[in-house]
């Protein structure tokens, strides 16, 4: 695929655009990305370098995006450790009759929010890849953050473990909209030499959503497990709420989508799109 006269200049044969032969999404994003890592290195200088790395804020802050998403997935699936833990938790849900004295019913209520995302997980995960593909990534990854960030501040609101575990069932049909849409994304919009690198950086966000929701434990538990639990759902759906806005701004639609789709004009816009942030 021809990606435009404008970047025929990063062919390394050809002199003309009528010569140009024609290059796969890859090809061009690759020879995008090398060369504006060029002329970051042909302007020497602190100034100048650090001037060229903030003109390329706006491929790089997609990623950032990205990796907010995964951090909010992580922090979702491990947030019902803590509040299970909560005595405010076990008053409020847990308890025959939610009164002082009644037995904590861990076997069954408990069991039921601790996996009921896991449920939702695997119903979104059959079909959530095939959302992708008709709908498109990025709409399929901004549908899954709307449904976690609903879900997730009413999941601060749920009166008894019947809601609270239908709210954990959908969050988990969110959480495999996002893995869909992260994964697919992060792939498609970097460059072939520099893919490994990208999506790592993406998928290490995993692991500071645990950190994240862990620090937000102890704070709001104290320790002694009897704080705000619902204070605590809502602040683990910040990372969520920040992911959509960023995603909203920031990242396009895989240019393999429109590809695959037919929808050349679109496949090249945004192939161009991403070279200019490069």
């Amino acid at each position: 695929m021809s990606a435009g006269d404008e970047y025929h200049s990063l062919n390394s044969s050809d002199t003309t655009p009528n010569n140009q032969q024609p290059r796969s999404i890859d090809d061009f994003l690759d020879s995008a990305y090398r060369h504006g890592q060029s002329q970051i290195h042909y302007h020497s200088g602190p100034a100048l370098t650090f001037f060229y790395i903030l003109q390329r804020w706006q491929y790089h802050i997609v990623f950032l995006a990205l990796g907010l998403a995964n951090s909010g997935d992580s922090a979702e699936m491990g947030c019902t450790s803590y509040i299970l833990s909560s005595s405010n938790f076990q008053h409020d849900i847990l308890q025959d009759g939610n009164q002082d004295g009644g037995e904590v019913d861990f076997a069954k209520r408990g069991a039921a929010i601790a996996s009921a995302h896991f449920g939702g997980m695997l119903v979104s995960g059959l079909l959530s890849g095939v959302l992708a593909d008709v709908w498109g990534r990025r709409s399929t990854l901004l549908l899954g953050l709307t449904c976690n960030t609903i879900v997730g501040t009413l999941s601060a609101m749920a009166r008894n473990a019947t809601e609270l575990c239908l709210l954990r069932f959908t969050c988990g049909l969110g959480l495999g909209m996002v893995i869909s849409g992260v994964v697919t994304l992060s792939a498609e919009i970097s460059p072939p030499s520099r893919r490994g690198r990208f999506m790592t950086l993406v998928a290490s966000c995993y692991t500071l959503g645990f950190l994240y929701i862990s620090l937000w434990a102890v704070i709001v538990f104290k320790g002694s497990g009897s704080g705000n639990w619902r204070l605590f759902m809502f602040v683990n759906v910040m990372p969520t709420i920040i992911a959509a806005l960023l995603v909203t701004l920031f990242v396009p639609e895989s240019p393999r989508f429109y590809l695959c789709r037919g929808r050349l004009r679109e496949a090249v816009e945004i192939s161009n799109l991403l070279a200019v942030r490069m």
